[in-house]
Order: C-alpha cells, then structure tokens, then sequence
C-alpha cells in the first residue's frame, strides 16, 4: 500500500509540475522515479516543485494542492524501505497536513492588508515557542516528580 501511495503521489507530483511548466516535466518525472528507490532525488523533485511554483507565479490553490501532494510524497517514498509496520500516513497526518493547507489558502485569501502585522508577527511566535515549551517543561517535571519519590534522612 506504501508503494502504491509512493507512486500515485509521485505521478501526481510530476502532474502538477507539468501543468505549471511543461519542459520541466522530464526533470521531474527522472527524480520521482529515482526517489522511488533513494531519498536525495525525492528530495529533490520537491525541491523542483518548489522552484515551478516559484517561477510560474501560480495561484493560491494550485500551491495548496502542490504542497499536499509534495507532502505525501515524501512522507510515502521515505518509508517505503522502512521496515514492515511503518505507515506514514495517519490520520494525524493527513488531518495537519490538510489543516495547514487550509489555513494557508485562507490566510492567502484574505483581503485584509495590515501595515502592522510584520511586527506583529515575530512577537506572536515568540509567544507560541514560549507557550509550547512551557507545556513540554511542565509534563517532564510532572513525569520526573512522579518518577523519584523524596526521600527522607533518619535524624
């Protein structure tokens, strides 16, 4: 099924390149198939997507669907000499790369233009590092609280 996913995600990776820039379609289709067997090349065909993407000044969507697909890709084509078990496609998985996807096209789409948000913008996720590592340092104590009991000295 992997194998399946590596390759259907591969064709509709080379799809969507040739649609945005026709002559970069061979280039695309020599690194899917090679990423098929090696890691670099499905690197790199990601890579190439992003270069079209870049170059052909395409729109919102088709950027969205291009990330999606390059995401299955390389969650599909990293895995398939993976051992028997590993299934890179969750539903956690799909499920954020679809979200994400989501909320990029919206933001994208949105006609508010405001000078201020560049500013904002570092505070806000310095504010979200912030508030991820909080959570993660109050687990581990939790967790090594739990973990050694105290231990009290005879007087």
């Amino acid at each position: 099924m992997i194998r399946f996913l590596a390759i259907l995600s591969g064709v509709l990776l080379v799809t969507s390149v040739t649609l945005m820039t026709p002559w970069a379609g061979i280039p695309a289709v020599l690194l899917v198939v090679a990423g098929w067997w090696f890691r670099l090349p499905a690197v790199a065909a990601v890579l190439l997507a992003i270069g079209v993407l870049a170059a052909a000044d395409t729109g919102v969507l088709a950027a969205a669907a291009t990330g999606l697909v390059a995401t299955a890709y390389l969650l599909n084509t990293a895995t398939v000499s993976a051992p028997v078990g590993v299934v890179p496609t969750t539903v956690p998985s799909v499920a954020g790369a679809v979200a994400f996807a989501t909320v990029a096209v919206c933001a994208a789409l949105l006609p508010l233009r405001l000078a201020w948000v560049p500013v904002a913008a570092p505070i806000l996720v310095i504010l979200l590092y912030a508030m991820v590592i909080q959570g993660v340092a109050q687990r581990r104590r939790r967790n090594g609280a739990e973990a050694q009991q105290p231990v009290s000295l005879p007087r």
